[in-house]
């Protein structure tokens, strides 16, 4: 993820929104991961323009995901905005002005979201 991000922001040099989502089926992040994201939100988030996390599943888990998006931004705060939503509907809504109207906009990456989602293994919720 961290690589993957280092490259785009070198590649694009202008300002770049993240979106991720964390789907019910999720596992909690091992320690290893906690790191990661702990690296991420301190050396990647502040590079960017906006940062949305989509937490799906509702109730708990929901809740569990804002804090620990909150507890990231708390400890390393920074002038990114996180937003928090609980679906992608919701999260297309906040980065339609930022997705490229050539690459099909908001409608081009729910597509992609839709395809990607279709070549992952299923996982049991």
């Amino acid at each position: 993820m961290s690589s993957t991000a280092n490259r785009l922001l070198a590649n694009e040099g202008g300002p770049v929104t993240c979106l991720f989502i964390v789907e019910a089926s999720s596992p909690p992040p091992n320690d290893a991961a906690r790191k990661e994201l702990a690296r991420f939100s301190r050396d990647i988030v502040p590079r960017m323009s906006l940062a949305v996390i989509v937490a799906e599943g509702g109730g708990f888990r929901a809740a569990l995901v804002r804090g620990v998006g909150v507890a990231l931004t708390t400890l390393m705060p920074h002038s990114v905005p996180f937003k928090f939503v609980n679906t992608v509907d919701e999260a297309l809504a906040l980065l339609k002005l930022h997705l490229s109207p050539t690459a099909g906009g908001a409608e081009g990456l729910r597509r992609a979201l839709t395809e990607m989602r279709a070549q992952m293994p299923a996982r049991p919720q």
